[in-house]
């Protein structure tokens, strides 16, 4: 028998569950955040409110009371997520296709639209509210979030359907008085967005599952000599 005893000295930390973003299966289910059945990606703004300071950027207060004096109001328009995630451009054709029915290959960044959606959503519902930045492994609330979108919402959707709209304009029609509307310059505007412009073409070729780049293949069908056109498109994403 040792007639010195040492004992080791030790500490217990606790750890916040919210270090870990990855929820784990059990057998009788996990507790993953409810999402939407159905997601239409339209023109629709999403509010919320966190705190802008550098501390802790991103948190949300647990009362009200807090949230109208701490908290500031953010405004996200959903036209403004697909427009910086998208881009135009000529196809490769040759000069009798350029000259009338023009080519065009639109592409679109779906996953960072779905992605940034439900980040919206989220921070709408608070479903993080009273989680600080050291309460996270990144020591950042809002990349917390996007991680958990990542790891557990993403993907248990499938991209089923695009609709695209389009809306011509006579390029030989235009007074001073018109904003200046150029040959081969189309673009993404909202104002396009109208029933009467919904285009009966198909967009097809995309994988539902895999939709980090979408490609949209148009042809105008107004002589590229007389006419430009704007466009806009909705996604429609549908739980697994």
């Amino acid at each position: 028998m040792k007639s010195n005893l040492m004992l080791k000295k030790f500490t217990v930390n606790s750890i916040p569950g919210t270090m870990n973003q990855k929820e784990l299966r059990t057998f009788f289910g996990g507790k993953i955040l409810y999402s939407e059945d159905n997601i239409y990606i339209n023109d629709d703004s999403i509010n919320f409110s966190q705190v802008s300071t550098d501390y802790d950027y991103g948190f949300q207060y647990y009362d009200s009371t807090s949230i109208v004096i701490f908290e500031d109001q953010f405004y996200e328009n959903l036209t403004d997520l697909k427009y910086n995630n998208q881009s135009i451009a000529l196809y490769s054709q040759n000069e009798a296709n350029l000259s009338n029915n023009t080519r065009w290959l639109i592409t679109i960044n779906g996953s960072s639209i779905l992605k940034s959606y439900l980040f919206f959503k989220i921070k709408e519902q608070r479903a993080f509210k009273n989680v600080h930045a050291k309460d996270v492994y990144s020591k950042d609330i809002n990349n917390a979030i996007y991680e958990y979108v990542t790891n557990n919402i993403f993907s248990r959707y499938r991209l089923s359907k695009i609709d695209f709209y389009v809306e011509y304009y006579d390029i030989n029609q235009q007074t001073i008085y018109d904003t200046v509307k150029l040959q081969y310059q189309p673009e993404f505007k909202v104002d396009v967005y109208k029933t009467e412009n919904l285009s009966n073409m198909s967009v097809i070729g995309f994988d539902p599952y895999k939709f980090d780049t979408i490609t949209i293949q148009y042809n105008q069908s107004k002589s590229s000599q007389q006419y430009g056109f704007n466009y806009y498109f909705d996604l429609n994403f549908t739980k697994i």
